[in-house]
C-alpha cells in the first residue's frame, strides 16, 4: 500500500452535455508536476541527492497552513476532494430527471441531504434520539449485547468487540468467522496515544475534543466532563489489549484460531451466540483470533466499569460517530483535535467534507459519478501495459535469483504467474439501486449500513468472490494501490493514476519511475515481511525453504537497520522493524520500474534520449525523488514514526534509491560520498 492519511489542462474539464462546467487547471510545478524547475542543479547529487532532485521545489513552496503533510498526495488528494465535489454537486442539481436507483440519482440526492445545513442544524441530535434513550434504558451488562448488535447491522460503531466474516487465512476458498476488537473513537492515525495512562498529558488533547462535543451535543458541563474521563479511561484499558503496530504487522499474530466456546468463554459478559444472530450470522465452529488479546481484556474492563460508566462511553461513541450528519457545530472538536495532534486543520467547506462521506458510505455509486466525469481515456490501458512489462521484469529477477532454492523460487515464480491485478475502476459496478437515499442523512446513513450487512450475508452464501476496487483502500476514489494478500493480487485505483502522478504527455523514464515504481512496489509487497507468508492462491502458508527464510531475513534487517539510524527530528528515529514491509516494497517498486524503462527502451530507442539536458536514468530517479518531496509539521511527524509504517515521504526519495546499483553509476557516488550506501548494506532481496 502506497498510503492511506494522503493529463494535461483537458484531463481536470468537465466539458460533457450535463455535466460540471467549472474546471481544475492542469497541475503546475508547485503541485508537484515534474520539473526542472523543482530542482536545485548548484547541489552535488553525491552530496544530496534530495536537495539536487527537489531543492527548487523546497525553496519556493510553502507547505498550506491546511495540511500537516504537503507533498504529491496530499495535492493529488485535495484535486480529487474537489472533482468529486464538482460531480456530487452536479449529480444533486439533476438528481429529480435521473432514473431512480441509478449512481447519479443516488449521490445527487445523498449530496442534497448533506448540504441543507438549515435542516440539520435544525434538527440538532434529534435524529440519534432514539438511540441515545435505548443506551438511557441499559440495566445489566446483559442489556449491552442486543445495542451493539443493532449497531452492528447499521452504520453504528462498533462498540467493545466485533464479529464478523473474511476469507479463511489457511483456505482463502472458504469464509470463516472473526473475532476483532472494538472500534474506537479516536482516528486510528492516532492510536498509539491510547497506550498512555488515562492522565497523561498526551491524551488531553483528545479528552477534551470528547468533552466539548458532547458539550455542543446539549449535555451538561458536569456531565460532558464525566463521559470524557469515563471514555478515556475505557479506551485505554480496551486498547491495552490490542497488538502493537509491530505485533499486527505479523500475519500470524492475527491468523490464530479458536474453538466457539473457548472464545464466548474468554468473555462471557457479552453474549455472543445472540450477537450473530442479531446480525444474521451463523454460530461458527472457531473464530479467527484478530486481536487474540481483546476479549479477555474487553472481560477485564466489562468486569471492573460500573454500568452507568460504560453507557456514558456508549453515548459518546453514538454521538461521534454520527456527528458528520448531525448539527454542524460537531464538526468543531475533530477539527480541535486535529489541530492539537498534527499541527494544522483541514476545515474543508461543507460540499468538500462529502467525499469521505462517499468513500465511506457510497464508495461504488460515487466512484462511478467521479470515473464518468473525470477520468481521461486511455489512461487505465496504458497502465496495464506497464503492469505486463513490470510484471516481466520481476518474474526474470526471480528466475535469476543467485540466493532463492530451486523449491522457494519454483513457488515464487508461481505467485508472480498468478497475480491478479486490475487498474482504474471494475468491470462490474456493484448495484446499490434498492436503496432509499432521501432527505435525512442520518437515515440515510443507516440504509447504507444495513444495506452492506444485508450485501454481506448474502455473501456468506456462497464461496468468497474479490469484489474489484471495494475495499476501503481500493476504490476508485481513494487515493491509493493497494496489495492484498487473500487474492494474491493487487488494484491501482483511478484517482492514484492521474495528474501530477501520470499524465499522458509525460515521457517513459517518468511513468516507469512513478507510478510504474507504484505498480512495482504492490507487487513487491507480494514477497514483503508480511506478504512472503501467503501462497499463490492466497493461504498463509509457509512455503520457503529454511535457508531461504534466514537468507530474506538478512536482506530485511539491512532496510531494518538503515531506517532505525534515521534521525526524523532531534531524538526521533524511524522505527525500522516497524516499516521494513514498506520501505522493501519501495526499493522493489523502483527497481523493477528502472528495470522495465530499460527494457521499454530497448524496444523504443528513438525515445531513449535526452531530455532537459538529462539521460533516461538521470530523469528516472531524480523523477522519483520528486515524487517523494514533500513538507511536514513536527507533530505529523511524530504520528508517523509513532503509527505507521510508512516512512516520511522525505526519507523515502533517496533511501530507496541508496539499494539501486544503476543509481550510483548515473551520478559517479563512490565510497565516501554521503549519498553512498555499501554494497554488502544494500538489499538485494528482489
Amino acid at each position: 500500500m502506497i498510503r492511506s492519511l494522503l493529463t494535461t489542462a483537458a484531463l481536470c474539464a468537465l466539458a460533457a452535455p450535463g455535466q460540471a462546467q467549472e474546471t481544475l487547471l492542469a497541475p503546475t510545478p508547485d503541485e508537484l508536476a515534474f520539473s526542472v524547475e523543482n530542482m536545485d542543479r548548484s547541489a552535488d547529487p553525491r552530496q544530496d541527492f534530495y536537495r539536487y532532485a527537489a531543492g527548487g521545489w523546497m525553496d519556493r513552496v510553502e507547505r498550506p497552513a491546511r495540511f500537516p503533510t504537503y507533498g504529491i498526495f496530499t495535492i493529488m488528494n485535495d484535486r480529487l476532494t474537489k472533482q468529486v465535489a464538482l460531480a456530487a454537486a452536479e449529480a444533486g442539481k439533476s438528481a429529480g430527471d435521473q432514473p431512480k436507483g441509478s449512481p447519479a440519482q443516488q449521490v445527487g440526492d445523498f449530496y442534497n441531504a448533506f448540504m441543507d445545513v438549515e435542516a440539520i442544524d435544525a434538527a440538532g441530535i434529534d435524529p440519534i434520539r432514539p438511540m441515545l434513550d435505548e443506551i438511557d434504558a441499559i440495566s445489566s451488562l446483559s442489556d449491552i449485547t442486543p445495542f451493539m448488535a443493532s449497531q452492528a447491522a447499521t452504520a453504528g460503531p462498533g462498540l467493545f468487540a466485533m464479529f464478523g466474516p473474511g476469507q479463511d487465512p489457511e483456505d482463502s476458498g472458504k469464509f470463516a468467522l472473526y473475532a476483532v476488537g472494538q472500534a474506537f473513537g479516536i482516528d486510528r492515525h492516532f492510536l498509539e496515544l491510547l497506550r498512555a495512562e488515562p492522565g497523561d498529558s498526551a491524551l488531553i488533547p483528545y479528552h477534551d475534543s470528547i468533552r466539548k462535543l458532547m458539550e455542543i451535543a446539549g449535555y451538561t458541563s458536569e456531565d460532558a466532563l464525566r463521559i470524557a474521563d469515563n471514555s478515556i479511561a475505557i479506551e485505554t484499558a480496551l486498547y491495552s489489549g490490542f497488538l502493537t503496530p509491530e505485533e499486527f504487522k505479523d500475519p500470524k499474530m492475527r491468523s490464530a484460531k479458536l474453538p466457539f466456546d473457548e472464545a464466548a468463554a474468554q468473555v462471557p459478559e457479552i453474549d455472543i451466540p445472540l450477537y450473530l444472530e442479531m446480525v444474521g450470522f451463523e454460530q461458527p465452529d472457531e473464530f479467527v483470533m484478530f486481536q487474540p488479546r481483546a476479549l479477555p481484556r474487553l472481560s477485564e474492563v466489562l468486569r471492573e466499569t460500573p454500568l452507568n460508566d460504560l453507557k456514558d462511553y456508549m453515548a459518546y461513541r453514538i454521538v461521534q460517530n454520527y456527528a458528520p450528519f448531525l448539527d454542524t457545530a460537531l464538526r468543531e472538536p475533530k477539527l480541535d483535535l486535529f489541530e492539537a495532534l498534527v499541527g494544522a486543520r483541514p476545515d474543508l467547506s461543507r460540499s468538500e467534507q462529502v467525499y469521505d462521506l462517499l468513500k465511506e458510505k457510497m464508495g461504488h455509486p460515487a466512484s462511478k459519478v467521479f470515473v464518468d466525469q473525470f477520468y481521461p481515456d486511455g489512461t487505465k490501458e496504458d497502465v496495464l501495459d506497464m503492469v505486463e512489462r513490470i510484471k516481466a521484469v520481476f518474474r526474470h529477477r526471480i528466475e535469476t535469483s543467485p540466493w532463492l532454492s530451486d523449491p522457494t523460487k519454483a513457488e515464487a515464480l508461481s505467485k508472480v504467474d498468478s497475480f491478479y491485478y486490475k487498474v482504474g475502476y471494475p468491470d462490474n459496478w456493484i448495484d446499490y439501486s434498492g436503496v432509499e437515499i432521501g432527505p435525512d442523512p442520518v437515515a440515510n446513513m443507516i440504509a447504507l449500513g444495513r444495506f452492506e450487512m444485508e450485501r454481506t450475508i448474502d455473501n456468506l452464501t456462497r464461496p468468497p468472490e474479490h469484489e474489484e476496487f471495494n475495499g476501503e483502500s481500493t476504490l476508485p476514489i481513494a487515493m491509493n494501490a493497494a496489495y492484498t494478500p487473500q487474492i494474491n493480487g493487487f488494484e491501482i485505483t483511478a484517482a492514484i493514476t492521474m495528474a501530477p502522478a501520470l499524465s499522458p504527455d509525460m515521457d517513459a523514464p517518468l511513468k516507469f519511475c512513478r507510478i510504474g515504481a507504484v505498480i512495482g512496489h504492490e507487487m513487491t509487497h507480494g514477497f514483503d515481511f508480511s506478504g512472503r507468508q501467503y501462497d499463490a492462491t492466497g493461504n498463509l502458508r509457509d512455503w520457503w525453504t529454511p535457508e531461504d527464510t534466514e537468507a530474506f531475513i538478512v536482506e530485511a534487517k539491512k532496510l531494518v537497520e538503515q531506517a532505525d539510524t534515521f534521525e526524523v527530528l532531534p531524538g526521533l528515529n524511524i522505527n525500522g522493524a516497524l516499516g521494513v514491509g514498506e520501505n522493501m516494497a519501495d526499493v522493489g517498486g523502483i527497481t523493477l520500474g528502472y528495470e522495465a524503462l530499460k527494457v521499454y527502451l530497448e524496444e523504443h530507442p528513438e525515445e531513449n534520449v535526452e531530455i532537459d539536458g538529462m539521460s533516461p536514468a538521470e530523469r528516472c530517479f531524480v523523477g522519483w525523488a520528486q515524487f517523494w518531496a514533500s513538507k511536514q509539521t513536527d507533530q505529523f511527524l511524530h504520528t508517523i514514526v509513532t503509527n505507521d509504517g510508512h516512512a516520511p515521504d522525505y526519507y523515502r526519495s533517496v533511501a530507496a534509491l541508496q539499494h539501486v546499483d544503476a543509481f550510483y553509476e548515473t551520478y559517479g557516488i563512490v565510497e565516501g560520498d554521503p549519498m553512498w550506501l555499501p554494497p554488502e548494506k544494500r538489499a538485494r532481496a528482489w
